[in-house]
């Protein structure tokens, strides 16, 4: 079941462009963490790295030193030319060294941590503030606030706890390895041999773990969007009879409980597969190291060589645990990078400013959201300066992405947009936005005071202009009805506001700004006479000092617009002229002109 809309085609956010990241062959986990990172925090990283590869060293000698230290212990005799009291310095100077060298490490790799999230908030807070407004969706506002703030700790996290010490593992193990070649050869050969059955085993364990992911994560997805569904829409719910028992919501449930068994048992297969690969390995070497005709031949080698066999799969098996978690980490990072490179409004270097304050123009363009299919097709018009023009035509037609077009949300496919006179791309972004006032149909206003929301349309106005606007727009009437008054906070979203309400404070937002030009996304479809007359009162007052471009589809609306413009249902301008010019004259403007004044008559008897 879908999540029901009463907005049209034209009003919802349209899906952003697609984009090719440069991700797109597979890119070293150390190298996606490195550009995240500020240029302090690439010092602090690689000084992690390097303080995992000295203390791995560290660690692998300290291993090696036991043998022979050992040795010396069971035979009380010099063994490679030390005492057992010479390599017990030894072993203690190393230990010295190695607490130092970890504590550095540590202290690098939370320093790196750390980092990484402060960058990655600023990082993408840039991005953010550069990317298209296209870019931006419904999940939107979701995906970064999850980004943001446990995924973040994910992957600082998977930086201070996963990254240095799989390095520093694999270096004790490769130290390890050789001093047990020089120790004995067929210890040697043994742990050698053991690397690939455990890389074998890490490889089927981690091939199991994926495949748990993807039975139990869609499900988990859908099960979390039913719930989603099921309490945003109680309303229609309950009109239907399906409060107590909706069918999507518990199908949902069961899914996810089904997947979640099967992905269990998946996950502890993966499991049994590397603990038994460590631990078959682990005993067949005892068994070798006991047996007569291979064994070692005295039982101090055979004593040392099993404990060595022992922390040495256990590092293989660490290190297969470390690459895990780094692996599932890697979705996280592809997320994050592919924010990153996603094509972003670029200033050109040499901007020109508007020449003709209020001017609108459009030619020849063409646009698609995606490469197959095309919404505006070889649009044309010009809009003279102080005007008002309504976009008329059929639902998804293509009028709320012209007006998007106009504010360069969306780069077009072809031709060019015009603002001032100057292509809009020929402009700086700052300087195209700052001749545009917006009046979305969906208004959003920040948890902040009412004298805020409004403020925030021009940061530099007096309180005095901020209480004309607000007058005009009819926004005292409710700052006398609120118990705070001004400073009565409106809820995040403005939910204790009503839509009409709402509506007024982002007219007074718009006219406060009192930029050249304004672009009404349908302002009134939903309000009642009474917020519907205080929005038109405001429109007339801009009509006097700005181009109002409107989104229209009430006849009081369309009629006292200076010019008409009418798309068809393939997104091509069919007529442009004034309500007198058009009305007579048949095509879509006749039939829709007759399908309003037939539905402005409609009554229930």
């Amino acid at each position: 079941m879908s999540s029901a809309s009463t907005l049209s085609n034209d009003s919802l956010q349209m899906p952003p462009l697609p984009v090719t990241s440069s991700l797109t062959a597979p890119h070293s986990i150390t190298t996606q963490l490195f550009r995240l990172l500020s240029a302090q925090g690439q010092e602090f990283l690689r000084h992690a790295l390097l303080l995992s590869i000295v203390s791995g060293i560290i660690r692998g000698c300290a291993l090696v030193v036991f043998m022979p230290a050992s040795a010396a212990l069971m035979m009380d005799r010099p063994v490679w030319g030390l005492t057992l009291h010479g390599w017990l310095m030894l072993l203690a100077i190393i230990a010295v060294l190695s607490a130092l060298c970890e504590y550095l490490l540590a202290m690098a790799n939370y320093q790196a941590a750390l980092d990484v999230m402060e960058s990655l908030h600023a990082k993408i807070g840039e991005q953010v503030a550069r990317l298209p407004l296209g870019y931006f969706t419904d999940d939107t506002a979701g995906k970064f606030s999850r980004l943001v703030t446990k995924q973040m700790m994910m992957m600082g996290e998977s930086l201070a706890h996963m990254l240095s010490p799989m390095v520093m593992h694999v270096f004790t193990m490769l130290v390890l390895l050789a001093g047990c070649w020089v120790w004995s050869v067929p210890m040697g050969l043994i742990l050698t041999a053991s690397i690939p059955v455990m890389a074998l085993a890490i490889y089927a364990s981690r091939a199991c773990e994926r495949h748990s992911k993807n039975i139990s994560e869609p499900a988990l997805e859908e099960q979390s969007a039913r719930l989603v569904e099921f309490t945003q829409h109680q309303p229609a719910l309950r009109a239907c009879g399906q409060a107590k028992h909706y069918a999507p919501l518990h199908e949902a449930n069961e899914w996810a409980e089904h997947s979640a068994i099967r992905g269990l048992w998946w996950g502890l297969l993966g499991q049994f597969t590397l603990g038994s690969a460590s631990q078959t390995i682990a005993v067949l070497a005892m068994v070798i190291a006991v047996s007569p005709s291979i064994g070692f031949s005295n039982p101090v080698a055979t004593i040392v060589f099993i404990g060595i066999m022992l922390r040495f799969t256990t590092l293989l098996s660490e290190i297969g645990g470390y690459g895990m978690g780094l692996e599932n980490s890697r979705p996280l990072l592809n997320t994050v990078n592919a924010i990153l490179d996603e094509p972003v409004i670029v200033d050109p270097l040499n901007p020109r400013r508007a020449i003709h304050s209020g001017a609108i123009a459009m030619e020849h363009v063409t646009f698609g959201y995606t490469a197959d299919k095309t919404v505006l097709h070889d649009v044309s018009f010009e809009v003279q300066p102080g005007s008002m023009t309504a976009i008329v035509g059929p639902s998804g037609c293509g009028k709320t992405t012209l007006a998007r077009l106009l504010a360069r949300f969306y780069p077009v496919t072809q031709g060019r947009v015009l603002i001032g006179g100057v292509d809009v791309t020929e402009q700086r972004l700052e300087d195209v936005m700052g001749q545009i006032s917006w009046v979305f149909q969906d208004v959003y206003l920040y948890d902040d005071t009412l004298f805020a929301n409004i403020a925030v349309g021009n940061k530099e106005a007096s309180k005095e202009l901020i209480e004309q606007a607000a007058a005009l727009a009819g926004v005292d009437e409710i700052v006398q009805r609120l118990p705070q008054g001004w400073d009565t906070p409106v809820g995040e979203g403005g939910r204790a506001l009503s839509g009409g309400e709402r509506q007024r404070v982002s007219i007074a937002r718009a006219v406060l700004k009192n930029a050249p030009i304004m672009i009404v996304d349908e302002a009134t479809s939903a309000l009642d006479p009474a917020n519907e007359q205080h929005v038109m009162a405001c429109l007339e007052h801009m009509r006097k000092q700005s181009t109002l471009i409107v989104i229209a589809h009430k006849l009081s609306t369309i009629t006292s617009a200076d010019t008409i413009l009418v798309l068809n249902s393939e997104g091509r301008v069919e007529q442009c002229g004034s309500h007198h010019d058009l009305v007579g004259v048949p095509g879509t403007y006749h039939d829709f002109w007759q399908q309003r004044v037939t539905a402005q008559g409609w009554s229930l008897m």
